[in-house]
């Protein structure tokens, strides 16, 4: 399918780049995973949650774009709210729950080589490491809040 906005058959490009390649076109722009770390980790699920209360104030139209392209590439799914027929709750699909232990290995890289926000560092500290049954019961959580929608986080509910 030829993108009319850019002019690239994104079809050709999926199927001739390399894993790498295909992963860093796909999602090769700063605000996707921290849009995904909002929802995840601080659940910042409507628009108007993530625009007020992103650390790094990224702008409505920014926000506004880039929540189309994670719905497009099914990272992210549109919920209804029972409190407020207006509000748009967004969900993190398999494919956006799947995308969280990245997250955490590029903090990870970034607080071996960078000074990130040490407040965040601390929190995501347990993290940090090659425990895989911390990661699995996190992701775990994520498909309860996410998938099966069967319970609401608690602020901070992973720290």
């Amino acid at each position: 399918m030829l993108d009319l906005k850019t002019g690239v058959d994104e079809k050709f490009v999926e199927e001739n780049m390399c894993p790498i390649g295909l992963a860093a076109h796909l999602l090769g722009d700063k605000w996707i995973p921290i849009i995904i770390r909002d929802i995840a980790l601080f659940n910042r699920r409507t628009f108007n949650d993530i625009l007020k209360n992103n650390r790094e104030n990224i702008s409505s139209g920014s926000l506004s774009s880039r929540l189309k392209l994670m719905l497009d590439l099914n990272l992210l799914e549109i919920g209804t709210s029972e409190r407020h027929a207006q509000k748009k709750p967004y969900y993190l699909t398999e494919a956006g729950i799947s995308f969280v232990p990245i997250l955490f290995n590029l903090a990870a890289w970034t607080t071996e080589f960078r000074t990130p926000a040490a407040d965040i560092v601390a929190l995501a500290k347990p993290y940090l490491t090659d425990d895989a049954d911390r990661m699995e019961w996190l992701l775990e959580q994520l498909r309860t809040f996410n998938i099966h929608k069967t319970k609401e986080p608690e602020p901070l509910w992973w720290a």
